[in-house]
């Protein structure tokens, strides 16, 4: 069900915010790209097998080609008739008193049905092999489709690119892909108090610019290019100059000026131009006074300057955006059950995302904790996170013991 964004009320649920921003995206097209520059895109295309993976039987082992039947008692003479190696194609054919010699990855000559490994033979001389040991009947040979048949669907569309996708699909005859579009990602990040870390030693009143950077490793790490950060005071020329700037990206997010304070003129710059608020102020915590809408059919995030706000906001909407963007279809961190290992302090009224440690225990149970302070200020408890604690709105104070739902953070360790 989709909400009617003319219709939205003054604060809506997380589910209900990321239901608008959904509904709002339209996927940017596919590029054809090589196969080598690829890595971190979606994929926007099918990846059928041109071929059979393998394509031939071939052998698993150094060893002989033999007929299995001749092994009927051990140890056993049997004539070295020739041999085959990877990438040549056997014009010998093994009858019955006779080996081939076989190395790793060759096809399976005519008339073998078992490959004995070296190891339990012993060369006698140059036309005479011994055997000590046998196989199974079709032991060590590597049957034709045993990974993939030929036409079928090696890769879905929307599947994000990682290195073993890189090999299935090579494995599979490519050379050059259809992946989507990488979207460009102007940063705006707004306050007067703000000091890029690159200026040198901190002045009086002033701290060092964390959603900058911070949200820059964000957009990066799915692979979205960074225009930016621009870093600009709390005045209503410098903000409505960088956004000006900014319109010929994919999307802008913003950080800081969102709220309702003295500065925050964010809102009302973004309406001078036109812009199509679709939701401002989420029942959520930490980042309540998030704002989203469309300007010049662009994406437009503005969220809270404190930067755990931010970083989270981002996490929540902007990460699962900007994935929808270049085509995605698994947009979402998978969701575990745990138990919490200590009492949370929360009234109800807000969904909380609370940063904590999930961890499995040798019991295979999943257990939980949080980071200790949960202020929005403090960057370090989004450091030492692995996941989020999602706690529900109508959820208060939930006790030691009780279940929850955790999601991983991307940079946090796999439990």
């Amino acid at each position: 069900m989709r909400l009617n964004i003319n219709h939205i009320p003054k604060m809506i649920t997380p589910f209900e915010a990321f239901q608008i921003i959904e509904s709002t995206i339209t996927p940017l097209p596919a590029q054809s790209v090589p196969l080598m520059e690829s890595l971190g895109c979606i994929l926007r295309q099918d990846i059928i097998a041109k071929d059979a993976i393998p394509p031939f039987d071939n052998s698993a082992m150094d060893g002989f080609a033999v007929q299995w039947d001749d092994l009927s008692s051990l140890p056993l003479d049997l004539d070295l008739i020739g041999e085959v190696s990877a990438g040549q194609v056997p014009h010998t054919h093994v009858e019955s008193g006779t080996c081939l010699r076989i190395t790793t990855g060759s096809q399976i000559p005519e008339g073998a049905d078992a490959i004995i490994p070296l190891e339990w033979t012993t060369e006698i001389n140059e036309q005479t092999v011994r055997f000590h040991k046998k196989s199974e009947r079709l032991s060590f040979i590597r049957p034709a489709s045993q990974d993939v048949e030929k036409g079928s669907v090696v890769v879905q569309s929307g599947a994000r690119i990682t290195p073993p996708i890189i090999g299935m699909i090579a494995a599979s005859g490519y050379n050059s892909i259809d992946v989507g579009v990488t979207p460009e990602v102007s940063l705006i990040v707004t306050g007067n108090e703000l000091h890029p870390p690159s200026s040198g030693l901190l002045p009086p009143a002033k701290i060092y610019d964390t959603n900058g950077p911070g949200l820059s490793a964000q957009i990066i790490d799915i692979n979205a290019k960074v225009i930016g950060p621009m870093v600009v005071n709390d005045d209503q020329p410098s903000i409505a100059q960088s956004i000006e700037n900014s319109r010929g990206s994919d999307v802008i997010v913003i950080a800081g000026g969102v709220s309702v304070g003295k500065y925050d003129y964010v809102k009302d710059i973004l309406h001078g131009m036109g812009f199509q608020k679709h939701f401002w102020r989420v029942k959520q915590r930490p980042g309540g006074p998030m704002l989203f809408g469309v300007l010049d059919s662009k994406l437009v995030f503005g969220l809270p300057g404190n930067p755990v706000s931010s970083a989270v906001c981002f996490q929540q909407y902007v990460r699962p955006a900007l994935l929808m963007l270049m085509g995605a279809l698994d947009i979402h961190p998978l969701q575990f059950t745990a138990e919490l290992t200590s009492s949370v302090q929360k009234k109800s009224g807000l969904y909380h995302f609370i940063r904590g440690n999930a961890e499995r225990r040798e019991d295979g149970e999943l257990f939980v904790s949080t980071t200790g302070l949960q202020a929005s200020n403090l960057y370090s408890s989004l450091q030492e996170a692995n996941c989020l604690i999602h706690i529900e709105e109508e959820v208060e104070n939930p006790r030691r013991g009780e279940k929850v739902m955790v999601t991983p953070l991307p940079w946090g360790q796999n439990f």
